[in-house]
């Protein structure tokens, strides 16, 4: 039960932070039943809460020192642990006093010189010119970092730190990243400059965390690692920031899907348990400071991570001259209050039986589907079907999964081919689309990459005989796509479906209807094909199905994940789809989670439901009040009906 009161705030008003009180600030976290405390230490701005002797320390402070160093040791007194904040790369004081330390554009100048609005992050207004960029690449500025994280420990008593912003906001092309670079840094995201920025930012948070380490052994470093879903991969969060990370965590904006997406992925990226999850109280984000999540919007949040076992952090933001409105704290302990009662039940393993193969370095064009797009609808597609799934990649393992889809991966991805290629000479299903990373298509299917189409405006057409496995579309009236499609030579493959064409290319003027492009120019290209691979098989599809929000493509989605035998899952529910459900295992007992991912205000109930589980229960019970709930037993499977459901319930299969 964490918080976070964002403190971001400059001193150029004697105002500013004038009222801030160590006091109700902690009596506003035991009012919100917070047991762990992300306090700041120093922000994006760049000013410190302490008296420090390299950097700025904030006005407020200079008049009270002592004053974030009573926040923690009343956190202590109170039983609350403390993580300390602090914001890497982005520091705009010390940006303005060391111009040699920015990040910099080709035109040696930094955003907040040009005055670029460009963050492009949920929880800004997008003023690019607020924030300054420092390069991690500077030695100067690397020492700077490590000197202040030795004034932190040295001055604050926390349990943990937490540094905020390990990515690069844009390719710097400062005189220290061209040497490191050691030729000329191009304009566009080659692959050479993307792994270049993942090492360099991987270089500077390790040691960064190992400087902590070595002040505080055994003290627990976070590096937020929200970018790793939010952003870019080019941003540089990928794998080398996790490896410096003691548990992975970070703050999303997205819908409640994205957001169980993000758990189900932290879940199994994390070294440690729990992963933290963050979301901000303020609605939509933090960019709205008077606007508070009812109770049932945050317990919505909360109960999606506690489905996943996960640690919530609520984020709040101080007001500018210190003061914090006790009604949001009343609020947050209600919620909190409705977690507790759960919380001695967070124990076994998730059971996921299909496996989303997530690629951190295959977000490389927002524009179009990516890996973590497509993937965060497929999870919704699963999680609307009632599907147990997780989510795996580089940092997992694949064996246990039946079945793995993984889509639109990049040849970013391919260091990982083969263990996809051991997966399915093993016995797995691989479902992929794109060919972005055509050397693993190529061995899996032998369909090798030509180019891509120039039309953007496609269809998929099912081959005679295979139109039921594409909802009914047909020859003539073809499944749409809205962007271009690989062009290849097929393998030893059985194609299902064909590429389309439109009537005219995009660049004709010329046109068959004024306002479409209907299907006119039938072609042999595949869009969807199927082989066997050792003891396993592939599923290929040239265009991204799992990404499209339509229900037509949900369900033919689902059809080509089993198309090679769909497997008997270990639970199935007709619970409506804004339910989703999840399943925990342990030596003696099952409990399973229903989250009602509503994004009303008021979150309406859900009637009884059936859930049928793999698993011979002697009782069943609601938790925390342990009532038994009637069930029946088939064979080695159990099957109950739920009481009315109001956003979480959590039953307990006695086995």
């Amino acid at each position: 039960r964490r918080h976070l009161l964002d403190m971001h705030i400059e001193d150029w008003d004697d105002r500013f932070l004038s009222k801030f009180s160590p006091e109700v600030y902690v009596e506003n976290l035991k009012i919100a039943e917070v047991n762990y405390a992300m306090v700041y230490l120093q922000s994006h701005v760049g000013l410190c809460y302490f008296p420090t002797k390299i950097g700025e320390t904030h006005a407020a402070v200079k008049k009270q020192p002592d004053l974030l160093r009573r926040v923690v040791d009343l956190c202590h007194e109170n039983g609350i642990r403390v993580c300390g904040y602090y914001s890497l790369i982005y520091n705009t004081k010390e940006h303005d006093k060391h111009p040699e330390w920015r990040m910099k554009n080709r035109d040696g100048k930094s955003l907040r010189e040009s005055g670029m609005e460009t963050t492009g992050l949920a929880f800004t207004n997008a003023k690019g010119s607020r924030y300054g960029h420092c390069c991690p690449n500077n030695p100067d500025y690397l020492a700077f970092t490590l000197k202040q994280v030795e004034e932190m420990v040295d001055y604050f008593d926390c349990d943990a730190l937490f540094f905020d912003m390990p990515c690069w906001p844009h390719t710097c092309y400062c005189e220290h990243c061209r040497k490191a670079f050691g030729k000329e840094i191009p304009d566009t995201d080659t692959r050479e400059l993307i792994e270049f920025k993942a090492k360099k930012m991987g270089e500077f948070v390790q040691k960064v965390s190992e400087r902590v380490k070595m002040l505080r052994p055994g003290m627990v470093v976070e590096h937020n690692f929200a970018c790793s879903v939010a952003t870019k991969t080019t941003m540089g969060c990928v794998e080398e920031v996790l490896a410096a990370c003691d548990y992975a965590g970070g703050d999303l904006y997205g819908d409640l899907y994205n957001h169980a997406f993000a758990c189900k992925f932290f879940k199994n990226a994390t070294k440690n348990p729990p992963f933290e999850q963050m979301f901000s109280r303020c609605k939509p984000a933090l960019r709205i400071h008077t606007l508070t999540k009812t109770e049932d919007e945050m317990k919505t949040a909360l109960a999606s991570t506690m489905q996943h076992h996960g640690a919530t952090l609520v984020i709040d933001a101080v007001d500018p001259i210190g003061t914090m409105d006790r009604r949001v704290y009343e609020r947050i302990g209600e919620v909190f209050r409705f977690q507790k009662q759960y919380e001695p039940y967070f124990t076994g393993d998730m059971v996921e039986e299909v496996g989303l193969y997530y690629g951190m370095r295959s977000r490389l064009d927002h524009s179009g589907p990516t890996s973590v797009s497509c993937c965060a609808n497929a999870g919704k597609t699963l999680a609307r079907a009632h599907i147990p799934f997780g989510v795996t990649g580089s940092f997992h393992t694949l064996e246990p999964y039946k079945i793995i889809a993984a889509p639109m991966l990049s040849d970013m991805e391919d260091k990982d081919n083969g263990r996809l290629v051991d997966y399915v000479k093993n016995g797995g299903t691989l479902y992929l689309s794109g060919c972005g990373n055509a050397s693993l298509v190529e061995r899996l299917t032998g369909n090798r990459f030509l180019h891509m189409t120039k039309e953007t405006n496609l269809y998929l057409a099912p081959k005679e005989g295979k139109e039921a496995l594409f909802s009914g579309f047909t020859l003539d009236y073809p499944l749409p796509f809205e962007h271009s499609a690989p062009v290849v030579q097929p393998g030893n493959v059985e194609v299902l479906a064909t590429v389309t064409l439109p009537y005219t290319g995009p660049d004709e003027l010329k046109y068959a209807a004024i306002h479409s492009d209907p299907p006119g120019t039938p072609t042999d290209i595949p869009a969807v094909t199927f082989n066997r691979f050792g003891k396993g098989a592939v599923i290929w599809s040239a265009f991204p199905i799992e990404c499209e929000k339509f229900e037509e493509y949900r369900k033919i989605f689902l059809r080509l994940l089993h198309l090679n035998g769909e497997p008997e899952y270990f639970f199935t529910s007709n619970a409506p789809r804004r339910v989703e459900l999840t399943a925990f295992e342990n030596i003696d007992h099952i409990t399973l989670n229903a989250a009602v991912l509503d994004e009303e205000a008021e979150s309406t109930e859900v009637a009884p439901f059936t859930v049928r589980v793999r698993a011979k229960a002697k009782s069943v019970r609601i938790l925390p009040e342990s009532k038994k709930i009637p069930f029946v037993t088939d064979g080695e499977y159990t099957e109950f009906e739920t009481p009315v459901l109001h956003i979480f319930d959590m039953y307990k299969l006695e086995t």
